[in-house]
C-alpha cells in the first residue's frame, strides 16, 4: 500500500512539473517611422523564459514590456502613463495593471485596462488582455497618429459562459465555433467617440458585451472620475 501510495505522489508530481508554465505582459511600443503607437499583450512560456523575465521585470519596463502576472501577499495595482508627441499630437497612455488576486472568482487571472487620450481626447477606454468577467481577450491597441485613428482587435467566444461547448471539454466539436477576432476602429476626425464596452448588455447575457465605438461623456477621464 506504502509503494502505491509513493508512487502514486510521484507520477502526480511529474505530471504537475510538466503543467503548463507561463506569464503574460503588457508590451507598449512608440513607432514614430510609422506612425504609431501598438500595445499587445504578449505570452512566455517555458521556465527558463519566465522565470527570465519576471527577474528582470523591472528591466524590462524601460522597454516598454510590462509584467500582469505576480505573486504577492497583497500585490498592487501597477498605474503606467506614457506620453508621446508624434506627428503633431499628444498621445496619453494610461495602463492600470492588477495582477492575480490568487482568491475569488476569476482570481487566478490579471485585471488589466487602457485608456488612450489623443490630444486630450479620450478615444479608447477599455480592458486590455484577457478579461475573465467578460469572455474577451482584447490582443492588441495600435493608434495610428497621421490618420488619426485606433484600432483595437479582441477575441470572443462563439458561446455564452454557461453554453459550454457540447464536447464537454476544452475544445470544440465539428458542430461548435471556436473564439471569433474582432477588430473594432474609431476615426477621431469623424466625431467624439470612444472604444468601450457595449452598454446596456450584461455579462450574464449569450455573450456578454463586446467593444464598441460610441459617443461617450465629454468629461476627461480624471473628471469622470471625480464626479462618480
Amino acid at each position: 500500500m506504502k509503494i502505491a501510495i509513493f508512487l502514486f505522489f510521484t507520477l502526480l508530481s511529474q505530471a504537475v512539473s510538466r503543467a503548463d508554465y507561463f506569464t503574460t505582459y503588457l508590451w507598449y511600443r512608440a513607432e514614430p517611422e510609422l506612425s504609431r503607437i501598438v500595445i499587445t499583450d504578449e505570452n512566455l512560456r517555458g521556465r527558463p523564459a519566465v522565470d527570465g523575465f519576471t527577474d528582470k521585470a523591472k528591466e524590462h519596463e524601460k522597454d516598454g514590456k510590462y509584467l500582469t502576472r505576480w505573486y504577492d501577499r497583497q500585490p498592487p495595482v501597477k498605474k503606467v502613463t506614457r506620453i508621446e508627441k508624434m506627428d503633431g499630437h499628444e498621445i496619453r497612455t494610461e495602463l492600470v495593471i492588477q495582477p492575480p488576486r490568487g482568491l475569488g472568482y476569476g482570481g487566478a487571472v490579471p485585471m488589466s485596462h487602457i485608456s488612450v487620450f489623443f490630444d486630450g481626447d479620450l478615444k479608447v477606454d477599455c480592458p486590455i488582455g484577457y478579461s475573465f468577467p467578460y469572455s474577451m481577450n482584447v490582443t492588441k491597441v495600435i493608434i495610428h497618429a497621421q490618420e488619426q485613428m485606433a484600432e483595437v482587435v479582441y477575441n470572443r467566444p462563439s458561446w455564452g459562459w454557461w453554453d459550454v461547448p457540447s464536447s464537454g471539454s476544452v475544445g470544440w466539436s465539428d458542430d461548435d465555433k471556436p473564439p471569433r477576432s474582432v477588430v473594432v476602429f474609431n476615426f477621431f476626425k469623424h466625431g467624439k467617440e470612444t472604444i468601450v464596452l457595449e452598454s446596456g448588455k450584461s455579462w450574464l447575457s449569450s455573450l456578454g458585451p463586446g467593444l464598441v465605438s460610441q459617443p461617450i461623456d465629454t468629461k476627461t477621464k480624471k473628471e469622470r472620475g471625480q464626479a462618480q
